[in-house]
């Protein structure tokens, strides 16, 4: 599916709102939480908290609304995961 956005912005197929498969709209939100919180060779990990404002501002234009909504509802059980792996990794 590309970098298809809620919005119609995205590419390759400027799909828009529903025409973007589920899986791809979740998708889309866990690759942003894991592009952010992640090392880059570019550059150094950012804060989850960093992660999660960057998704919430872009609720109704890059992402679902309503996927975003599910995210923040089970967010603080995400962070608690990413934090045993993240010390795991360390």
């Amino acid at each position: 599916m590309g970098h298809e956005r809620w919005d119609g912005g995205g590419y390759p197929d400027g799909l828009t709102g529903r025409e973007i498969p589920l899986g791809a709209r979740v998708f889309a939100v866990a690759d942003t939480l894991d592009a952010i919180t992640s090392t880059r060779p570019y550059r150094s990990t950012r804060a989850w908290d960093e992660a999660v404002a960057e998704i919430e501002r872009n609720s109704g234009t890059q992402f679902d609304p309503t996927i975003v909504e599910a995210f923040a509802d089970c967010e603080p059980s995400l962070r608690e995961i990413h934090a045993v792996f993240a010390g795991a990794a360390a």
